[in-house]
């Protein structure tokens, strides 16, 4: 290249200025010579001599000299992206191993049963994504097996949807179809084949899609509730004698009527306003607001004899869990582990971990709670006795089953 460009003007805001002044020359040139323009910023005189030199030494020394003279190069950024990365998969990886350990804590003495989900007669072709739908057995076991009539027997669904839980309960004493021994009263299908035979008879009846379960015990239902520290519940006057005559029955029951250590404990009894447990005179009592105990609450649910019969005894049993739900919505979230902790050991259920891990963020989120009672004014239910002789519910279970779904799947 020819020294013309060595006098090339410079810009300088779009003008044209003056040649540079010549740099003075270190030693000879070779014939290759010429100069590189500065990068911008940079002024005329830091041009850099880039031509072949005459001495190799001296051009390393430049060259060394001019590496020095560099500001420090900027580290990539795909180095540091790859240590956020690696920190951010420690992190995730702490915080599963860490969630599992809590999850792991909060089942451990859950009783988990495996169904064959084929036999359960599951309408898959009414099933809705984000609405899961559970079957509640209450049983009646004395003996802590369980085994034994359904004595509550009730719906849950999780509506994720809508974000509401709702709870159907279809009453005992309803007759329906039970596959292998024909018409019979709904809580003997699961004396007759377990929460399978249970499962199957709900479905088959009312074309439900259910394929899960929990159970838990009357015996054990007193230390779920105590262990959410009782319930809240507007309790009557008449209903207060028959709390009394239930918790008196339970105890002959289990324990005889002069144990030395009672579970049922005399505290446990309501007083009338003349400070005594009486329960064959309600008009000494006075209905109030009360926090029930799990004693309390078991024979509250319990109640029969009263106006109503068995579809308002559902609704007692529907009104406990509500309050234990609203119980559980006003605790604070890092609560739920101890609590569930204390209560699984006492439930029997078919979920599978991952089943139980998919529902566990629904109960973190705010929703609301409805309830249904079958059969109700709908379905136009009377009393009669079956070819068995048995006090049955009877009613069109086809319309039944159209007042579930829509209440269910909305």
């Amino acid at each position: 290249m020819n020294d013309r460009n060595s006098r090339r003007p410079s810009r300088s805001n779009g003008r044209h200025s003056s040649a540079p002044p010549p740099r003075r020359r270190r030693e000879p040139l070779q014939d290759n010579y010429y100069y590189e323009e500065p990068r911008r910023g940079r002024s005329p005189e830091s041009f850099e001599d880039i031509s072949s030199y005459s001495s190799e030494g001296r051009r390393r020394a430049d060259q060394i000299a001019a590496r020095a003279q560099r500001p420090p190069k900027r580290r990539r950024p795909g180095g540091g992206g790859r240590a956020v990365k690696t920190l951010l998969l420690l992190c995730a990886l702490l915080v599963l191993a860490g969630g599992l350990y809590v999850f792991g804590y909060m089942l451990s003495g859950l009783t988990m049963t495996k169904i064959d989900k084929s036999s359960l007669a599951a309408d898959s072709g009414s099933s809705v994504s984000g609405i899961k739908n559970i079957a509640l057995f209450g049983l009646d076991a004395r003996d802590g097996v369980n085994e034994g009539r359904s004595d509550a027997l009730m719906i849950l669904t999780v509506d994720q949807k809508h974000h509401k839980l709702k709870l159907t309960s279809v009453l005992r004493d309803s007759q329906v179809y039970i596959d292998g021994y024909g018409y019979d009263k709904i809580t003997h299908a699961y004396a007759y084949g377990g929460a399978e035979l249970s499962i199957r008879t709900l479905n088959q009846n009312f074309h439900l899609d259910i394929e899960d379960y929990v159970t838990v015990n009357f015996s054990e239902m007193a230390k779920i509730v105590d262990a959410f520290g009782g319930v809240e519940m507007d309790v009557s006057a008449e209903e207060k004698v028959q709390v009394n005559q239930n918790l008196w029955d339970l105890r002959i029951e289990t324990e005889g009527e002069y144990s030395d250590s009672p579970t049922i404990l005399n505290s446990d009894f309501f007083l009338n306003v003349n400070g005594t447990a009486d329960w064959a005179n309600g008009e000494y009592f006075e209905g109030g607001h009360h926090r029930l105990n799990g004693n309390q609450a078991v024979a509250y649910a319990r109640i029969r004899y009263l106006e109503g019969g068995d579809d308002v005894r559902a609704s007692r049993q529907q009104m406990v869990l509500q309050g234990l739900i609203t119980q559980l919505k006003g605790k604070s979230k890092l609560s739920y582990p101890a609590l569930v902790h204390d209560i699984v050991p006492m439930c029997e259920t078919s979920l599978s971990y991952t089943g139980m891990m998919s529902l566990a963020p629904f109960v973190l989120r705010d929703f609301t709670m409805e309830s249904l009672t079958i059969p109700g004014a709908e379905e136009n239910a009377y009393g009669d006795y079956n070819e068995s002789g048995a006090w049955v519910y009877m009613y069109d279970t086809e319309a039944a089953a159209a007042h579930i779904r829509q209440f269910i799947y909305e």
